[in-house]
């Protein structure tokens, strides 16, 4: 999803399987910018430069069904979101706060149509490295931070009942250049990447050295583990390392590619890449070059 002017109604929707566009014009979309999105569903937060109180509300673009969150806004700017699905309906929401410049952590929670959200403080001798990733496994708020270790928040009694699990181990972005997350198959997956990913001009020889890799959490060992090389084939899946970081994967795919917003550096620019995961050098190529927006994102429409 392409925000051409945040301001503005229409957002633009490309799609990588057919190149091209189309554009979606809704009252909803203006003045707004995505947080996070599921099975077509998207959160989405009035700009604080369009109005004096911003706030939170659910919207299907395509079906165009909107439900209402408290409009009182929580007690932080939100960094990250994730949407609880009960029978394809959105049933709780739940941001998260500033974590490393403003200690401790916070988590607001609410579901569709209550009054206020409730707040949540995560300890700081709990909680000591930012948190990169927040996700739902049945009715647990999941919590992972840059060292890939996870924090399982209960939503039925609000209690921190396993604190971090899983070793210590280095910081993503160290041995990594870039780590996504993503939900597949209520599995938790994380790909990373090594080697060099184009930062500016698209050039074909940045993906030369790219090495892909994915692994899956265990939530028994608390750990994470490679993915077989059958989980891997016969899926596409879509990275971001901007706007709202949305990351997603597709099934049943004749051809296994990897397509990621990137952000330039020096221009603050994006572009959407794509590459065959199996020699990423040889069909690299980019859909539409620079983007100008740092508002795009991968809706995921399942």
């Amino acid at each position: 999803m392409i925000t051409k002017d945040h301001r503005g109604s229409e957002r633009e929707f490309f799609s990588p399987w057919t190149k091209t566009k189309f554009t979606v014009d809704l009252p909803e979309f203006a003045k707004t910018i995505v947080l996070h999105s599921k099975n077509g569903w998207v959160v989405l937060l009035t700009c604080e430069c369009c109005e004096q109180v911003p706030r939170v509300f659910l919207l299907n673009p395509f079906n165009r069904v909107k439900l209402e969150m408290p409009r009182r806004p929580p007690p932080f700017r939100a960094r990250l979101s994730a949407i609880y699905m009960l029978e394809g309906t959105p049933n709780c929401v739940a941001l998260g706060g500033p974590y490393r410049r403003l200690p401790p952590g916070l988590i607001a929670m609410a579901h569709p149509g209550d009054d206020d959200w409730k707040i949540f403080t995560i300890p700081s001798a709990v909680l000591d490295q930012r948190i990169v990733h927040m996700f739902f496994a049945d009715r647990y708020l999941y919590l992972i931070d840059n060292y890939g270790r996870a924090l399982r928040f209960n939503t039925i009694d609000f209690t921190m009942t396993n604190g971090f699990m899983g070793e210590k181990v280095n910081e993503f972005g160290t041995e990594d250049r870039d780590t996504y997350f993503l939900q597949c198959n209520k599995e938790v997956i994380r790909v990373s990447s090594t080697g060099l990913i184009p930062y500016g001009r698209f050039c074909m020889y940045g993906f030369t050295k790219t090495e892909w890799g994915f692994y899956k959490y265990n939530f028994t060992k608390a750990a994470w583990e490679a993915l077989d090389e059958d989980e891997i084939r016969g899926k596409s899946w879509f990275l971001s390392n901007c706007g709202a970081k949305i990351s997603s994967a597709a099934e049943g795919t004749p051809v296994e590619k990897v397509h990621f917003l990137s952000k330039l550096k020096k221009k603050g620019s994006f572009c959407l890449f794509s590459c065959d995961l199996n020699s990423p050098g040889k069909d690299a190529h980019s859909y539409f070059g620079n983007l100008c927006e740092k508002r795009t994102v991968w809706i995921n429409m399942a």
